[in-house]
């Protein structure tokens, strides 16, 4: 059983792409509780990180009173409306603005409560997802590991969220594109690892969630489209 305090070196050899961390991963007793324990304490440090952030960010914008009566005055001189519909819409805005603050950055604490909780949640399903139909091609290319073994090792390649926390400072953002392309690479190096394959098919198993999410949004796509002639043809 690995403990809590071992993760911070578990991070850092991951994002080296050591692979020491993964072979932990694989030997211990149960594999799958830990990738599991992994991702959910990462994904809270990230919310807990993204909340934080918020805080901050809110505190250094002007009062949310303030915003609201410039998209007013704005909204007045923008539209030439007549007297009537310019009070309709103002009224209008001055409703819905509570739920248009999370917008602007202005966090609250249902807001605040949503983030610690989908936040880990959301990482979790993103592992699952990924580790299952990784897990399925590789098995299909000749791997040897167990389901369990491979969401503990997949689970590393969410090791580079941890730059995430940068959100700590207010209008900071990490490129996704290479948080994901990093996770990529470790996923890449566990499954080559957990089932012993070569380069080559260690990295179509890596790649094959990302094909086949490909596949399912152009399939998605061409069907919208088909409906659409269709429904159009009809009129």
């Amino acid at each position: 059983m690995l403990q809590p305090q071992t993760y911070p070196r578990l991070l850092g050899q991951a994002l080296t792409l050591q692979s020491d961390p993964i072979v932990e991963m694989v030997d211990d007793d149960n594999p799958w509780i830990e990738g599991l324990f992994f991702v959910f304490v990462l994904g809270l440090l990230l919310a807990v990180a993204r909340l934080v952030g918020g805080l901050l960010l809110w505190a250094s914008l002007p009062p949310s009173d303030a915003v609201r009566e410039t998209l007013v005055i704005g909204l007045k001189q923008s539209f030439p409306l007549l007297f009537g519909e310019q009070a309709a819409a103002e009224t209008f805005l001055r409703q819905i603005w509570p739920w248009l603050t999370p917008f602007y950055a202005y966090e609250n604490g249902l807001l605040g409560l949503l983030i610690l909780i989908v936040t880990p949640l959301g990482l979790i399903g993103q592992w699952l997802l990924y580790a299952s139909v990784s897990h399925g091609a590789a098995r299909l290319l000749g791997g040897k590991g167990s389901l369990g073994q491979t969401l503990g090792a997949v689970a590393l390649s969410l090791a580079p969220r941890i730059l995430s926390v940068a959100a700590l400072v207010p209008f900071v953002s990490v490129s996704l594109l290479l948080v994901n392309g990093w996770g990529l690479l470790i996923a890449y190096r566990g499954l080559a690892v957990v089932h012993d394959l070569p380069t080559g098919r260690a990295a179509v198993a890596a790649l094959a969630p990302l094909l086949l999410g490909g596949l399912v949004l152009a399939l998605t796509a061409l069907f919208g489209i088909g409906l659409m002639t269709l429904t159009g043809g009809g009129a």
